[in-house]
């Protein structure tokens, strides 16, 4: 994990898309994902709960934002 997953990460949760977040981040949307994925699968919780074409933070992982914002900062 690293500050880029971090920043991608914080973008998703402001953005509530995936392709609107990887705008923001000058990134592909696939390139998003897969670091999405990536820090998915190192903190072992999914971060984002998707449903259909929406997205929120998961529950469990509404501390990995906060934190991922506070390491930002």
């Amino acid at each position: 994990m690293d500050l880029r997953d971090l920043e991608y990460a914080v973008a998703v949760a402001d953005h509530g898309h995936f392709g609107r977040a990887a705008t923001a981040c000058n990134v592909s949307q696939p390139t998003l994902s897969g670091q999405i994925l990536k820090l998915e699968a190192e903190l072992g919780l999914k971060v984002f709960e998707r449903e259909g074409r929406a997205l929120r933070v998961d529950a469990r992982a509404a501390g990995v934002i906060a934190e991922a914002r506070a390491a930002l900062a």
